[in-house]
Order: C-alpha cells, then sequence, then structure tokens
C-alpha cells in the first residue's frame, strides 16, 4: 500500500514539532527552523534515521539523547568532505581526459576512430552498451559550441552517424564526454596499448587504473549530486594493493572494504603514483575526520539502520 497519500504538509515549525514528539532535542528552535528551511527534512531524514529506534518496523522515535545540532553538525561536516572530494576528484578527471587523449591519438588515431569504436576491444565490466554507442549518445547531446563547429549534419533519423564526427579529434571529443564514458573507454582500451600508456604515465598499472577511475566516477557523481557519503556501501570497490591498504591502516585510521574511506585511500594512491597530490588524506581528508569522530565513523565502517553503537551516535566516546 502507498503510504504516500497520508502525507501532510507541515510547516518548519511543525516539522520541529513532529521531530521533539518522536523524542529529539531541538537545542535551539529558530536555528533549527532556519536550518530545515535551506536543508529539507526529507534530505535530513536519511541521516534521522541511524537514531531511530525501528524506522522500519514503523517506530520513528529517537533514542534518548539524540540531538539536532548533533546531526546537522554532521550534515556539515560532511558537506565540508564532499567539497574537498569535488575538488580532488576534478583535478583527477582532468589529467586523465588529457592523458587518454594524448595516447589515443598516438595509438590509435587522432580522428576517423573514435566514434566507430576503434581501439576499444574490451567491453567495460557490467556493460551492455558498447563504448562508441555511450561516446556518440554523449556527442549527439553536447550543445558546445565546440562540438558544433566539428560536427557534421550527417543523421540517420534524429541520430548523428558516426561519420559526422570525422573531423573532430580526440582531444576534443574528451573535453563534451561525460566521466562515466571516459572511464569506460580507459577500461576498454586495453589491448590497443593505450591503457597501458596512460597507467605508465601515471605510475600505476592496467590492473589498477580501470576500477580506481570507476570508483572516481561513483564518488564524483554521488558529490554532483549532494549524495549521502555517511554509512554509504560503495557497490564497485577500488582495487588497491595490500601493502598500500597496510600502511594506510598503520598511518592514517582503519577502514571497511566498500567504504567511502577506500574510495578516498584510491585517490590518495593514484595522486601520489602520480605527482598529482603527495598525501591527498593527510592534507586534505584526515584533519576532517579528526575533527568530527561521527563523520569519520560512517565514512570508514559504514553500518545499516540499527547497527551504529549508540555511543558513537550520541557522543559518548
Amino acid at each position: 500500500m502507498d503510504d504516500s497519500i497520508d502525507k501532510k504538509w507541515l510547516s518548519y515549525d511543525e516539522q520541529l514539532g513532529l521531530l521533539s514528539q518522536r523524542g529529539m532535542l531541538i537545542e535551539d528552535p529558530m536555528y533549527a527552523s532556519k536550518v530545515l528551511s535551506c536543508v529539507s527534512y526529507y534530505r535530513l531524514s536519511g541521516y534521522f534515521r541511524y537514531w531511530q529506534k525501528d524506522p522500519d518496523y514503523g517506530d520513528d522515535t529517537f533514542i534518548e539523547g539524540t540531538s539536532f545540532n548533533r546531526i546537522f553538525r554532521l550534515y556539515q561536516a560532511e558537506a565540508n568532505l564532499a567539497n574537498i572530494c569535488k575538488s580532488l576528484l576534478a583535478t583527477c578527471e582532468l589529467v586523465l581526459r588529457t592523458r587518454f587523449a594524448h595516447y589515443y591519438g598516438e595509438h590509435v588515431a587522432p580522428t576517423r576512430s573514435f566514434a566507430y569504436g576503434r581501439g576499444f576491444t574490451t567491453l567495460p565490466t557490467g556493460q551492455r552498451e558498447t563504448v562508441e554507442e555511450r561516446i556518440l549518445s554523449d556527442l549527439d547531446r553536447s550543445k558546445d559550441l565546440f562540438v558544433d563547429h566539428y560536427r557534421q549534419d550527417v543523421k540517420q533519423g534524429n541520430l548523428y552517424k558516426p561519420e559526422a564526427y570525422d573531423r573532430m579529434p580526440i582531444w576534443v571529443a574528451v573535453e563534451a564526454l561525460t566521466f562515466g564514458t571516459l572511464s569506460r573507454m580507459i577500461e576498454a582500451s586495453g589491448d590497443s596499448g593505450v591503457l597501458d600508456a596512460i597507467a605508465e604515465s601515471l605510475n600505476t598499472t592496467r590492473r589498477l587504473l580501470p576500477s580506481q577511475v570507476r570508483s572516481f566516477v561513483y564518488l564524483r557523481n554521488r558529490t554532483s549530486h549532494y549524495g549521502r557519503l555517511w554509512n554509504i556501501s560503495v557497490p564497485d570497490a577500488p582495487f588497491i594493493q595490500p601493502k598500500t591498504k597496510r600502511i594506510i591502516r598503520e598511518d592514517c585510521r582503519s577502514f571497511k572494504e566498500r567504504s567511502i574511506y577506500e574510495i578516498l585511500v584510491a585517490l590518495h594512491d593514484l595522486g601520489k603514483r602520480a605527482g598529482i597530490c603527495e598525501d591527498v588524506l593527510g592534507i586534505y581528508i584526515e584533519p576532517l575526520l579528526n575533527k568530527q569522530p561521527l563523520l569519520a565513523y560512517g565514512i570508514c565502517t559504514p553500518k545499516k539502520y540499527g547497527q551504529v553503537p549508540r555511543e558513537v551516535l550520541l557522543g559518548e566516546e
């Protein structure tokens, strides 16, 4: 049965009243009302659920000691982490675009190639759509003037044919492609020599690079769409050498497989290998996590509702 038919519109004060009725401490109602006018109740409810007794079975009351301010401070700290991730990932993405275009042009061809799937001899992990289909889809949707400059009006129905992009060099095309498409191109270029050349230029390996880039795409998409990072289990974990994991656990902190922190370790690993950033974790990530243990717990040790220890939720460390 669809329970949405019983949903009622509530003012900000009424939303706070509902939270208070369920046992949440509202330290400053005026401040909390302002928060809800900027960050919706629904968005914050994804965090609230971890403090509720049994939301899956209809018990939305909060455990004793639940604080609105503590949960919102977690949200703010996570937003800071997301902004840091977006900046680091942007640098990494630009390097990957540049290196791919450079080595694809060298090993395959600068033009009359990528739109036909030349050089892509491996279907990326878990994908049914060919790489060239994804490339054409991205280019067809593009409204950028530089794409229009190189695109010829050669169509089949409403879609451009591969020949429409014969004049476009690969280093132009990559600027119009999504990070997800670029990731697929990198992974699918293993037999053409492109993947090996990119990996070598970044001082990494063809085994490490594709899975790490896939995880970067996942993290970029979550941060770009303001998705929650706290207590999220990553569906496709990056490959990281056991030695690297051991060093990070000794020098920084422990973390679980498929945690968001594992992606940050991969970003740290690639950044250090490639000379992009010598210490991603030490310079950017650890200072924030050290200030916010609650954030660190969910980033490194994702748990389901009801599984986060009470002392972690309430700050009774």
